[in-house]
């Protein structure tokens, strides 16, 4: 199995979570980590490594933290270079954690599976765009 864990500023890992809760249901081998207000980086630390050591069993490991270069990324990466069974992936969105999540859940390997998120979480980018209103005939409003 592939264990997944989910870090942030704030509470944004169990928001997050709540959200693909609602869409897919609650998830085996799946931990958040939450960063609150207040939380040292040391804290941060022994959180997120009680997370790996409760994915202790599974073959590989995807941190998905919130943002390139924050403290629950960096405290990640610092684990992934210790361990070669992590994988961090940085900037989660919703959209890239249900795909990583359905992929996990269907036996994806953990290489296409972090391929996959990429590009899902780049698909799921973008500025939605409605028709200019000079081609909107008024009469029919």
């Amino acid at each position: 199995m592939i264990g997944i864990i989910v870090t942030g500023h704030g509470e944004f890992a169990t928001g997050i979570t709540s959200a693909l809760e609602l869409v897919l249901g609650k998830q085996e081998s799946y931990v958040c980590v939450n960063f609150p207000n207040g939380d040292t980086a040391v804290e941060l630390e022994k959180n997120l490594d009680r997370a790996v050591l409760q994915l202790e069993e599974c073959d590989h490991m995807i941190v998905f933290a919130d943002l390139l270069s924050g403290s629950p990324f960096n405290t990640a990466i610092m684990k992934a270079m210790k361990d070669d069974r992590i994988k961090v992936i940085y900037g989660v969105n919703l959209g890239m954690l249900i795909e990583a999540v359905m992929n996990r859940n269907m036996g994806t390997s953990v290489d296409e599976i972090v391929q996959n998120a990429l590009a899902n979480g780049k698909n799921q980018i973008g500025v939605f765009k409605t028709e200019a209103a000079g081609n909107i005939d008024d009469d029919a409003l």
